[in-house]
């Protein structure tokens, strides 16, 4: 306690200086006291879960390969399954799991790629993608409150870090976890929170504020000093393009990022990938001190952990296929094997050794070869469902039978209704989530250095070439005229499909920053748009200038401003549409070809190419949704409906008397384009309208449709192919025996 009084809350080097587990101990008890209590905790508990997936079967060679996921693929793979007999089949990717993760202590989970060791913990931690072929069996609870009361706000109470790492490669590692920081602040430090610290005496509580203050003030530097980033915190994340940190402290990044908010529970899928021993040791050991000294519930997947790593553990989960083959205390997983029948070598590492049960390689821990005993072989388990059965009947099982239906204790029931209970889906609101998404998605986009200067060379070289070819266009050359502001519009809008793979390599974060409930959608769209406003009106600033004016358009200011004013518009509706495209499309292959087919139409029913009176009459509905269209009809309808050209005598010609309609209306009308003015006015509505919409429609389908559920389906059919394979490898290694 001596040690902990003496930490100072200037900085989180501060708080750092003697360590994790010095740190957790004077939060703890600064916080306790100020509680009346311990930390809040959280039991979770599992009941005879099944995750079951209900897989169309089609039949297709063994031998073909994994396809290019193209438009023309896509659709056939639909076709064969709408054409094929239905043959659906349910697969178990989880079946019959009980378990019970206790407040304080820490959890390995091991099992090969495969076995179900991410689905259960996106499971666990409420974020697993659900689709409609997907059930769930069983009861999960969470200090006695049913999963499904708890969903939507559950990711507020267990935290999960993913298995990929995903992170925009323009942010520095500070810049990326204080921004998972200013989305996920420590519960405390809520405005509504402070009753919660009021409980002590006067100086106890002040003493928890002054605390829980700076630690939600330091905690972006305490997780830095945490995870070894000091060195790297100024560096940018970077890619496969940009030069960024290593893939080790990407992962520890990616382990900090979910680490804010003060969870009750942490679910933590593969975090060693990259990370040598030492690194790994000291991460799972500060995990371990965080369970122990803040009472949270720790979960984590492994794959081949060093032996030093495995003794940090209470407990072991065991999965293969699915099946739980154990659960229980590290220290009698040794003997339950050694009952069955299986012997660890001395100089076989524990966490390997257990991998392999329940494959191939389970032979050579038997403690009596094959034949000699002919009872004992067939008694001994081959596949992970005999493991699974044979655990279910053990001593180890039965315990944790008996506490899944054992009463709540009173503590865990008053954290539920204090704490559990009263948690916000999201920590921030809405608008100061959309200012911090808008600042982030700025930032991202002005440091995109390369693209802006390829885009501000196109902008300035095709105005000069427009301008040059085009120069003081006579307005009664109305082909050309029109010609000019469609060529003007057409290169400025579709120029944003080069936002697309931007698009696409930001949906994949937001799949976990969402579901991890750092911000709504609505948010997230509204960043993402407003960031995008910069760069869009200077294009059309510098281009529109350049066009406008050595076009010899009108050379009023208030011209020049309304067609300033529809190329921004029009600009930014077709980043909406970008937007709205990429998030329909499952990757990069479908949104580009979507994306082109799309420009055929904006360009072909625009009204220049084809005028209007000249296209089917089924068709015509797609020329007025057409944003082109509006925009090219608003600004030639200010322009030619301009007191300098809505005149009847103009160049020496009398329109009034030769067509009945003034120099203006008949220049139109040789496009087909209305000429009442209304049409100025309307079609800036219509802009501001269809940019709503997009973006609207994008928000909607990025919250209800998230492609990454497509992984799910794909990896339960491969890993029964590969189930099928294990099964008749060991038919015939029974058959060599016999």
């Amino acid at each position: 306690m001596s040690d902990a009084a003496k930490l100072r809350l200037e900085s989180g080097q501060t708080l750092m200086a003697q360590g994790p587990a010095a740190f957790h101990d004077f939060v703890a008890k600064k916080v306790e006291l100020a509680l009346g209590r311990s930390l809040p905790q959280m039991e979770v508990r599992c009941k005879e879960v099944s995750l079951i997936a209900e897989v169309s079967v089609v039949q297709r060679s063994a031998s073909v390969k994994a396809e290019l996921p193209t438009i023309y693929n896509s659709v056939k793979h639909v076709v064969q399954k709408l054409t094929a007999s239905r043959n659906v089949t349910k697969r178990h990717i989880l079946n019959r799991v009980s378990a019970v993760f206790e407040p304080g202590t820490i959890t390995l989970l091991l099992g090969q790629p495969g076995s179900g060791k991410s689905s259960l913990l996106r499971l666990l931690s409420g974020q697993f993608p659900m689709e409609t072929n997907i059930s769930v069996e069983g009861e999960v609870t969470y200090n006695g409150r049913p999963q499904q009361d708890l969903l939507p706000r559950l990711p507020q109470l267990a935290a999960y870090v993913p298995q990929h790492d995903k992170h925009f490669a323009a942010l520095s590692v500070k810049e990326t976890l204080e921004f998972a920081h200013t989305c996920c602040p420590e519960e405390f430090a809520l405005t509504d929170s402070e009753w919660l610290l009021a409980r002590g005496t006067n100086e106890e509580n002040r003493a928890a504020q002054q605390t829980v203050k700076a630690l939600n003030e330091h905690y972006p530097a305490v997780i830095t000093e945490q995870l070894g980033l000091q060195n790297c915190r100024d560096t940018a994340l970077g890619d496969e393009l940009r030069r960024g940190v290593s893939g080790g402290e990407r992962r520890r990044v990616t382990t900090g990022e979910m680490e804010f908010g003060m969870k009750y529970a942490t679910f933590m899928d593969e975090i060693s990938t990259g990370l040598d021993s030492a690194a790994t040791f000291d991460i799972i050991a500060t995990q371990r001190d965080t369970a122990k000294k803040l009472h949270k519930t720790v979960v984590i997947a492994l794959l081949q952990p060093a032996p030093e790593v495995f003794e940090l553990f209470d407990n072991i989960m065991l999965l293969n296929d699915g099946e739980v083959m154990y659960h229980g205390p590290r220290e009698q997983v040794l003997p339950y094997f050694e009952n069955l029948g299986f012997v660890c070598p001395p100089d076989r590492d524990v966490a390997d050794y257990l991998l392999d049960l329940g494959t191939d390689e389970q032979y050579q821990y038997e403690m009596v070869k094959a034949g000699d005993h002919p009872s004992l072989q067939c008694l001994t388990p081959r596949l992970a469902s005999e493991f699974a059965e044979l655990f279910q009947q053990s001593h180890v099982h039965h315990e944790t039978m008996r506490a899944l239906e054992a009463p709540l204790n009173t503590e865990r029931a008053k954290d539920a209704k204090e704490h559990i209970d009263k948690m916000p889906e999201f920590r921030q609101s809405f608008w100061a989530s959309a200012w911090t998404l808008t600042r982030r998605q700025t930032t991202i986009a002005l440091r995109n250095t390369a693209f802006i200067r390829v885009r501000a060379f196109m902008v300035v070289f095709m105005g000069l070439v427009y301008a040059s070819t085009f120069y003081q266009v006579d307005p009664t050359n109305v082909q050309v005229s029109l010609g000019v502001l469609f060529q003007a519009t057409m290169f400025l809008q579709l120029g944003q499909a080069s936002q697309i793979p931007s698009f696409i390599a930001a949906r994949e974060i937001y799949y976990k920053q969402r579901r991890a409930n750092f911000y709504r959608t609505a948010s997230f769209a509204i960043g993402c748009s407003v960031a995008l406003i910069p760069t869009a009106m200077g294009e059309c600033i510098v281009f529109g200038s350049i066009v406008y004016w050595m076009c010899g358009f009108i050379a009023e200011a208030s011209y020049f401003l309304f067609f300033m004013l529809t190329m921004i518009l029009t600009n930014m509706v077709f980043c909406a549409w970008f937007f709205c495209v990429t998030a329909m499309s499952p990757n990069f292959n479908i949104a580009k070809p979507m994306s082109t087919f799309s420009i055929v139409f904006f360009i072909v029913f625009a009204g220049f190419v084809v005028p209007m009176e000249r296209i089917p009459a089924f068709l015509v509905w797609i020329y007025w949704i057409n944003p082109i269209a509006w925009c090219l009809r608003s600004v030639a309808v200010n322009q030619y409906r301009s007191p300098i050209f809505d005149v009847c005598v103009y160049g020496g010609e009398d329109y009034c008397a030769q067509f009945n309609m003034t120099m203006g209306e008949y220049s139109l009308s040789q496009y087909d384009v209305p000429s009442d003015k209304a049409w100025v006015w309307t079609g800036v509505a219509f802009l501001a309208f269809a940019y709503v919409f997009f973006m609207g429609l994008g928000s909607y389908v990025l919250e209800n449709k998230r492609y990454d559920a497509a992984v799910t389906a794909v990896a339960v059919v491969t890993s029964i192919v590969e189930k099928v394979k294990v099964d008749e490898e060991d038919a015939k290694h029974h058959e060599s025996e016999s």
